[in-house]
């Protein structure tokens, strides 16, 4: 029986620190990386449907924009 892999959620992951997070992440093949797509990358309900499929989620968002995807996916 093989193990499934931890999924990593980058919000933000088009801005410069999320595409260096992202290049670096994609190289590894004990991990799944989970993308949003284009559309959706700031609809707040996508991010949190994501965030409760990952198993570890980064936020490469400014500050005020970080707390706002935190509020919404803190349960």
């Amino acid at each position: 029986m093989t193990q499934a892999l931890p999924k990593v959620f980058i919000v933000g992951e088009s801005g410069t620190t999320g595409l260096r997070l992202q290049d670096r992440l994609a190289q590894r093949t004990d991990l799944e990386l989970l993308h949003l797509p284009e559309d959706k990358r700031k609809d707040l309900p996508t991010i949190r449907a994501y965030a409760k499929e990952a198993d570890l989620m980064f936020l490469c968002l400014p500050d005020a924009a970080s707390k706002e995807v935190v509020d919404a996916v803190k349960d």
